[in-house]
């Protein structure tokens, strides 16, 4: 029996149904930690299952989930991962015109241990089920530690900005505001109401109201009439409906991070900030 089935036959009420799908993303992900035909491992999608790891990242997998939900914003995830010959993984940021790589052996050293992380034994620094979203987070750990670009986290990737993650990965329009801006963040939540198909978002809330967390960010799915749908890193199969009038209630308790992904707007981040 191997060991999928195994989980399979393990029952919900012990390990509970959320660590159930963990310990199978952490299985698919220690398997196939490799471009396969089966595109099951490293594929340049975001195509599989996420649990955020013990790292305080959850803008910067909350923004590339976000990039996932719209077919511009697919293709850049897409363009900025590759194989190279002797087997490494590169991930290039097309804002700042840098690539970094990331080894076989460093991706399947962080992933090995996913297995029993969805199986409660262990804590995994890093996400659990996609590959690609690991890779992103193992590049993106690389570039902070440089130092050399304008990005602002608290420790590592721990503590950022999606914000700044939409730089890096496009040079398209961004936009970010305070909830207490009640005028700017009038604006963009209208922006990505109307272009949402073209646009990522993420809702940063700082102090929690109504399901939300404090000090935790969203994935913006959309907005739909009267709600917007938001998903939660800790588990991407779950999504949570925020009213607007519930918004509109907690100005000054997040953020709002937004690309346009179909360049409406020329930006002029990357020339005062980074020569």
């Amino acid at each position: 029996m191997d060991a999928i089935n195994g989980i399979n036959q393990i029952n919900p009420r012990i390990l509970g149904d959320e660590n159930i799908r963990k310990a199978k993303a952490g299985y698919s992900e220690t398997v196939y930690g490799l471009f396969d035909d089966e595109n099951k491992g490293v594929n340049g999608q975001i195509d599989e299952e996420v649990f955020q790891g013990q790292k305080g990242d959850c803008w910067l997998i909350s923004g590339i989930l976000s990039l996932s939900y719209d077919d511009k914003g697919k293709e850049l995830i897409k363009d900025a991962i590759g194989q190279n010959p002797d087997g490494s993984y590169s991930v290039y940021f097309k804002g700042i015109d840098k690539e970094y790589t990331v080894t076989k052996e460093e991706l399947e050293r962080n992933n090995k241990s996913t297995l029993m992380n969805g199986l409660g034994i262990t804590n995994s620094s890093y996400s659990t089920g996609d590959d690609d979203m690991l890779l992103i987070e193992l590049a993106l750990e690389k570039l902070v530690s440089e130092g050399e670009v304008p990005i602002e986290t608290l420790d590592g990737i721990t503590g950022g900005s999606a914000y700044y993650l939409y730089e890096l990965f496009t040079d398209n329009m961004t936009g970010y505001a305070y909830g207490d801006d009640e005028e700017e963040m009038a604006n963009l939540l209208n922006y990505y109401n109307q272009y949402q198909d073209d646009c990522s978002a993420v809702l940063g809330v700082d102090e929690g109201f109504g399901s939300l967390e404090d000090d935790h960010a969203y994935a913006v799915k959309e907005i739909n009439g009267q709600y917007m749908t938001l998903v939660n890193p800790w588990d991407t199969t779950k999504e949570i409906n925020v009213s607007i009038e519930e918004l509109k209630d907690n100005f000054g308790s997040y953020d709002f991070s937004l690309a346009d992904n179909e360049l409406k707007e020329e930006s002029n981040w990357l020339e005062e900030n980074y020569a």
